[in-house]
């Protein structure tokens, strides 16, 4: 469902673990980018595409769900699988997250080639996300 990878010392232990439910939550890399004080690099898109808030509303009791029904190899064959997960936001939510995150002057920015970029950090992200998604969606 959703794909990561990692490139340094620390690679194999920010992905050895992705849980397929709830796969952008708790016990997947995006958590440990969280803890490890990661920062994220927005090359060319916004923050409708960033993963992290999908982690950030995740940690929010009233949190938006779906379910994903996917094959999966066990035991040699093929089997379906459904699984809860976070639903998407289709611009609902995480533009304005972006928005209000960029004016609080934590984003630092620039351009690479001809792309924009945002600088920031992971934790700093979803904490502020957090806060929006429980005002939010209470």
């Amino acid at each position: 469902m959703v794909s990561v990878c990692a490139h340094g010392y620390r690679a194999v232990s920010i992905t050895n673990e992705h849980s397929l439910a709830f796969c952008e939550g708790a016990g997947t890399p995006f958590e440990k980018l969280y803890d490890l004080k990661a920062k994220t690099v927005l090359l060319g898109v916004g923050f409708n595409r960033c993963t992290s808030l999908h982690y950030a509303e995740s940690l929010v009791p009233t949190r938006r769900t779906t379910v994903h029904t996917m094959p999966v190899i066990k035991d040699g064959a093929r089997q379906w699988i459904t699984v809860p997960n976070m639903a998407n936001d289709d611009g609902e939510h995480f533009p304005t997250v972006g928005e209000r995150f960029l004016a609080s002057g934590a984003v630092e920015s620039a351009t690479v080639g001809t792309a924009n970029a945002m600088l920031f950090s992971t934790q700093q992200l979803v904490n502020f996300a957090k806060s929006y998604f429980e005002s939010a969606l209470s």
